[in-house]
């Protein structure tokens, strides 16, 4: 038989888990307090090892093709990441002259660093205009030149000719070539430019062979680094580099008042990580600001506060530690995740405590109040804890690693709450008394909502009901209605701002102008250089389809800079430049016979190139680590493909995805097309997990309130308090996205919690108003922490990370209405729904004032919402 504690209140078994669990931290609080200290700094430790990824490759699982092939880009390659070195002239466009001297050095000197670190660099594009202008009859399409020297045949009259070599007219036939003919050939019909001066007019934009910024005044260098700009240290590293490279220049900046500024994907990642590295100190230390403020206000005892406030911050170091064990790193989704776990896991702490609190304003000794408080709160705020745990617990199933590792952080750092708050709160509270003890009825009462007011709120309790029947079908009806265009399809409404940087955001634009085309492009890992070009000619042939043809500007492989079939090439320029004999441009007119000795002059001077030929910023965008060169195909989007919209995004993806070439099949993969397979994942997998949440939650109900009517009282206001959302969300046009498809599972776990505190506490008291004026501030205080957790989220850089906040407030909100204003209307509409033990629930009047009852049964026990008010009868008879 076990023994109980009489407190003066209620008989407690002394043999429960969490009697002994606080009677051992009451007697022993330095072990207890001690213990959680080691814990807590242990975990704060392994927390300051955590690294933030934030592409989104880490987001999806390591299966998925388009991260299988990142993985490879980066070991192949180093990555596609850029450094804009962008070289300004302080003192207008008269110092540009200055700049570009300035801008052909610093990329001497990086390409000086290797190309174990830079890839290839850029800034003088003359070396380039010149090999093009110089190699131009190379770089035409084979069956081009054949068609080109077919005409020609034809218009000297020697169509029927199949001979290559060593034809020329007859000696006698002096008969002028038509004109008209002549001019079927585009290399020798004057009226059209000749290709060398095409050649020239596509670089005609580069000032002095610079890339300029429209004002005129701005230089740009593109350096493509050979490391990867997914690793902060290693992108951190290489910027130091290149900037101590610049300050070597100090003079010549000095002299010539230049500017040297850093943009690209290298240092815009570095910005964002410590803006998300600010953001997350700065989110956390707001929210738990906030929260001790209010619990302080809504105690008004600091001794409370302070050790609730210990112990959840040390759940949540130990919650991180962890992570860093298990997982090793946070992304953008879990980065913040701080601020939602102190939100949501004080919220069993502050139902502990206003019982507590309760008990000590009634004369109880603290170790009666805190043994009878923790058996009164514990039982139901496990329900919560691992209601919340089950909802964040579901999105481990998911393949989305985003969603995995956001189930598994808020799962245990739920449950971890719940833990160090019953195991370390006794702790403190018990030191706090023996430095200075309080005497019980200075504790001041936890303040309650006036019952004549709720009669008066209720007086017509199926209004209410009917009134939510309407909000829930027009929710309904608006969700559905704007079903088609939920999801966020303008990913930059997802994309991170660079706060406080206006330097890097004016750098980042200069760079962009002056580089005057897309930089958004794909690269496809390919096994020889043959199925490179094949895989072109595949992307050129989808270019024809109306599906691609203004979203796909071009594909490019080292045959750009290496022309292929050069021997064949050469054997029919040669062809070409024996047909233009002396002879045949005699019988030109004057101004064909011009044009054709250019052509005739240009086509003759061309031989095999090579490698050592080229300049090396062309070979180099296409040289592996290993110095392979050949491999690798680069499909650029066009400057107004606006792939930052989903359908162009998913129409590009699949553009450059699954080329057949010589019978197989390949893929390119980049930020885009990564991109692109998340928001197919957030799709499939987003509705399941969803669903899977729910059911989840709906079984923990039914288990711990062990009666039908009462669970789907509680389930029924919880979704109603979720369709809610949805529709608010829909009026307010919040979209989903990415990331904040989570609210929904998320929103079932805790806002369940709600609805379960009103309605044990009304079965405890067999009341609906007395009950609902106690519970209510504490379910509100409960809300009211979880709001300022996601709040905080209002405040991050990320875009998608505030569309979640204002998502999950409107939850908060919803889920707190259904459960103290629908759920009360439908106790008091229809009474009958309560059922369970004892007598019939009644409006105002507390039965269960006077009198000591017996222990309940589990699904009949006190809640964690009874906490917060007046106790059962058993309370209110001390």
């Amino acid at each position: 038989m076990g023994s109980f504690i009489e407190g003066g209140s209620m008989s407690i078994d002394s043999r429960s888990p969490i009697a002994r669990l606080t009677g051992a931290s009451l007697r022993h609080p330095w072990r207890f307090v001690l213990g959680a200290l080691a814990l807590a700094i242990a975990g704060g430790y392994l927390s300051s090892k955590l690294e933030i990824r934030s592409s989104f490759e880490e987001l999806l699982p390591s299966d998925v093709p388009s991260v299988r092939e990142i993985k490879t880009l980066i070991r192949r390659v180093g990555g596609d990441g850029t450094v804009f070195v962008v070289v300004e002239a302080l003192d207008g466009p008269g110092g540009l002259s200055a700049a570009q001297r300035l801008a052909r050095k610093l990329a001497a000197d990086y390409r000086a660093l290797g190309p174990g670190v830079i890839r290839s660099v850029e800034a003088d594009i003359t070396p380039i205009a010149s090999w093009y202008q110089d190699h131009w009859p190379l770089f035409l399409d084979l069956g081009e030149l054949e068609r080109g020297r077919d005409d020609l045949v034809h218009a000297i009259g020697e169509a029927k000719s199949k001979a290559l070599f060593g034809l020329g007219l007859d000696e006698e036939d002096s008969k002028p070539i038509s004109v008209e003919e002549l001019r079927k050939t585009p290399l020798l019909d004057p009226s059209k430019p000749l290709p060398r001066e095409q050649v020239a007019e596509r670089f005609a934009r580069y000032k002095d062979g610079f890339m300029v910024a429209p004002d005129g005044r701005s230089v740009l260098v593109v350096v493509r680094p050979a490391g990867t700009s997914l690793a902060v240290s290693q992108a951190r590293e290489l910027l130091d580099r290149m900037r101590q490279v610049a300050d070597r220049h100090e003079s010549e900046l000095r002299d010539y008042h230049l500017r040297v500024g850093f943009a690209g994907s290298f240092p815009v990642f570095v910005a964002e990580y410590e803006a998300i590295i600010n953001d997350v100190f700065s989110t956390f230390g707001l929210c738990v600001s906030i929260i001790l403020l209010s619990l302080v206000l809504f105690y008004r005892d600091v001794r409370s506060t302070l050790a609730l406030g210990a112990s959840v911050l040390a759940a949540v170091a130990v919650t991180f530690g962890l992570t860093r064990l298990v997982i090793g790193y946070l992304n953008t989704q879990t980065a913040f995740l701080g601020a939602i776990v102190v939100g949501n896991g004080i919220n069993y702490g502050l139902i502990y405590l206003a019982r507590v609190s309760q008990l000590r304003q009634r004369a109880a000794s603290l170790e009666v109040a805190v043994q009878e408080g923790a058996a009164v709160a514990a039982r139901a705020t496990l329900l919560a804890a691992l209601g919340t745990s089950v909802s964040f617990g579901t999105l481990v199933v998911a393949a989305n690693r985003g969603f995995r590792h956001f189930g598994f952080i808020g799962g245990i750092g739920m449950v971890l709450c719940w833990a160090f708050t019953f195991a370390l709160v006794p702790a403190l509270l018990a030191l706090m008394e023996r430095v200075r003890p309080l005497p019980p009825r200075a504790v001041r009462r936890v303040r309650h909502w006036d019952v004549p007011r709720l009669r008066r709120a209720f007086a017509r309790p199926r209004l209410i009901v009917a009134v939510f029947a309407v909000l829930t079908v027009a929710s309904v009806a608006l969700f559905v209605h704007r079903l088609p265009h939920a999801m966020e399809l303008n990913l930059d409404n997802l994309t991170n701002d660079i706060k406080g940087n206006d330097v890097l955001k004016r750098d980042q634009s200069l760079a962009n102008d002056a580089l005057g085309k897309s930089s958004s492009s794909v690269l496809a890992l390919l096994p020889s250089r043959e199925v490179a070009d094949g895989y072109c000619d595949a992307i050129r042939e989808r270019q024809k389809d109306p599906r691609w043809k203004e979203l796909i500007e071009g594909c490019e492989t080292v045959s750009s800079v290496l022309p292929r079939d050069q021997e064949k090439k050469l054997a029919v320029l040669r062809d070409i430049v024996a047909r233009l004999s002396p002879r045949v441009l005699s019988r030109l007119p004057p101004e064909e016979a011009r044009r054709a000795r250019i052509v005739r002059e240009q086509l003759a001077s061309q031989g095999p190139v090579a490698a050592d030929d080229a300049p090396p910023s062309l070979l180099d965008r296409f040289r592996e680590r290993d110095g392979t060169v050949g491999r690798i195909a680069v499909v650029t989007a066009r400057a107004g493909a606006h792939i930052e919209l989903a359908p162009n995004l998913r129409a590009f993806a699949a553009g450059v995805r699954g080329v057949e070439v010589a019978g197989r099949k390949y893929d390119a993969s980049g930020e885009s097309v990564v991109f692109s397979d998340l928001l197919s994942n957030i799709e499939r997998e987003g509705p399941l997990t969803t669903l899977v949440s729910f059911l989840c939650v709906c079984l923990l109900v039914v288990f711990f309130i062990r009666h039908l009517r009462g669970s789907l009282l509680v389930i029924g206001t919880l979704a109603v308090g979720v369709i809610l959302m949805g529709g608010v969300a829909s009026a307010l046009r919040v979209k989903i996205n990415f990331f904040n498809f989570v609210v929904y599972p998320i929103t079932f776990g805790i806002a369940v919690d709600y609805g379960a505190n009103v309605l044990a506490r009304m079965r405890a008291r067999r009341t609906i108003l007395p009950a609902l004026s106690e519970v209510g501030p504490a379910v509100v205080l409960c809300n009211w922490t979880s709001v300022v957790g996601y709040g905080s989220l209002l405040f991050s850089l990320n875009r998608a990370l505030r569309s979640f906040g204002w998502y999950a407030m409107a939850g908060e909100v919803t889920t707190l209405l259904t459960a103290l204003l629908l759920l009360p209307a439908l106790l008091l509409s229809f009474p009958n729904a309560m059922g369970g033990q004892g007598p019939r629930m009644r409006p105002g009047r507390d039965d269960s004032a006077g009198h000591r009852s017996s222990p309940r049964k589990p699904g009949q026990g006190e809640a964690m919402a009874s906490a917060s008010g007046q106790g059962d009868g058993r309370s209110n008879a001390s």
